[in-house]
């Protein structure tokens, strides 16, 4: 059992965790609060999904990007759920903690090595639309290398941190976000839209079909909250905002997908990465505001950043369960260098990613792990608490 809650400890990190001996379950010094959980909660529901994909869909799907967009959510809306109640079944013990002691440390190893993987793929998905999206709307001549380096190393000093030092920075950045958020909202509002174009709705459904199921890399955008399990201050009140929190932000970027589809739904070819909210209200509003909306644009966008930073901290601990080691700076620096070959190589090229991210494997794999992860540490909790039960009523 000493064995096991060291491998915990090297895992989370020195500070995070305590080991309790002689006991199936890891007392947790808590990193985050109720509220630090609800505003990344905020944040993941809309981040990639209000970031590039709504174009993806477009592309794909027509003036139907909207309904795409919604089914997406909803369905990570139903792994929030499994989430949010682990949580409470597991209030003290953490993530690693918790699959070993149903599966044991062999079979746990291999859990959370796939895990790591999924969380791997999300992140190269995050970062590769931040290049995207900052290379061919912010900046003229812009070196992707040159800011993925800068990036990467902003992303390996999450990675030495601790999960509450990811929740302040968190924190601090979200006011910043919805403040972006509610002048973009405004500039929608007082331009108008027309919301007609997105009639009539599902006309191809073979072609609909294809395109959600093409784009199902983006699921699993909460999966990275499980580190949260056993860490996290829950109280009696915390799953209602934490669940609000998700059907808002889910909300937020269906919403500006529908502005997307009412804009551009009847000329999907006219749509690139090029396209993103600020040129709709540009043209929208001319030079009235000035480029405030582009302004906006910004603040928002931060929230994909905050996500990466997330998943790549994720991964970081996954890896170091893994092996066993308590080497986040190494990790981190293995991890970057990885993130670089890959993305440098291949998917900042927009067509080798195209071909990955709708690929079968990934349409497969993606809503898989989306779903299994959750439910297999919620199950994990379940048996785990049922254990405890037993031994206290002896």
């Amino acid at each position: 059992m000493n064995s096991q809650a060291s491998n915990v400890n090297n895992a989370v990190g020195v500070g995070e965790a305590n080991s309790n001996a002689g006991s199936t379950n890891t007392a947790q010094i808590k990193q985050s609060t109720g509220k630090q959980l609800v505003a990344f909660i905020f944040i993941l529901a809309l981040a990639t999904k209000m970031f590039l994909l709504p174009i993806f869909l477009i592309q794909e799907t027509g003036r139907d990007a909207y309904i795409a967009l919604a089914i997406i959510g909803g369905f990570d809306l139903v792994t929030l759920g499994i989430i949010i109640a682990t949580m409470y079944l597991s209030r003290e013990t953490d993530l690693f903690s918790l699959i070993t002691s149903v599966i044991g440390k062999v079979g746990a190893r291999i859990v959370v090595g796939i895990f790591g993987l999924f969380l791997f793929l999300k992140l190269n998905i995050a970062i590769s639309e931040i290049l995207a999206f900052y290379g061919n709307n912010m900046f003229t001549d812009f070196d992707t290398s040159l800011m993925l380096i800068v990036f990467l190393a902003f992303l390996s000093a999450v990675g030495n941190h601790t999960l509450r030092s990811l929740c302040r920075l968190n924190e601090i950045l979200v006011p910043i976000v919805v403040l972006g958020l509610t002048i973009l909202t405004a500039i929608v509002i007082m331009t108008g839209f027309e919301l007609a174009n997105i009639f009539p709705s599902m006309q191809d459904t073979g072609g609909f079909t294809k395109g959600l199921i093409g784009h199902a890399a983006w699921l699993g955008d909460f999966t990275p909250l499980l580190m949260f399990v056993g860490r996290t201050k829950v109280k009696k009140h915390t799953g209602y905002f934490a669940a609000g929190a998700g059907v808002i932000g889910t909300t937020v970027a269906v919403f500006f997908a529908l502005v997307m589809s009412a804009a551009f739904g009847n000329v999907p070819s006219l749509v690139d990465s090029t396209t993103n909210f600020s040129s709709i209200l540009q043209f929208a509003i001319g030079n009235v505001y000035g480029r405030i909306d582009m302004f906006s644009s910004i603040l928002w966008s931060i929230s994909v950043f905050i996500e990466a930073a997330l998943l790549f901290y994720a991964t970081a601990r996954c890896v170091a369960f893994v092996i066993g080691k308590n080497a986040h700076f190494w990790i981190s620096l293995a991890l970057s260098v990885t993130s670089y070959v890959t993305l440098v190589f291949a998917l900042v090229d927009q067509t080798i990613f195209s071909v990955v991210v709708t690929s079968l494997a990934v349409s497969i794999i993606a809503p898989a792990c989306t779903i299994a992860f959750p439910s297999l540490t919620f199950v994990c909790a379940i048996i785990s608490r049922h254990k405890q039960k037993r031994l206290n009523e002896k």
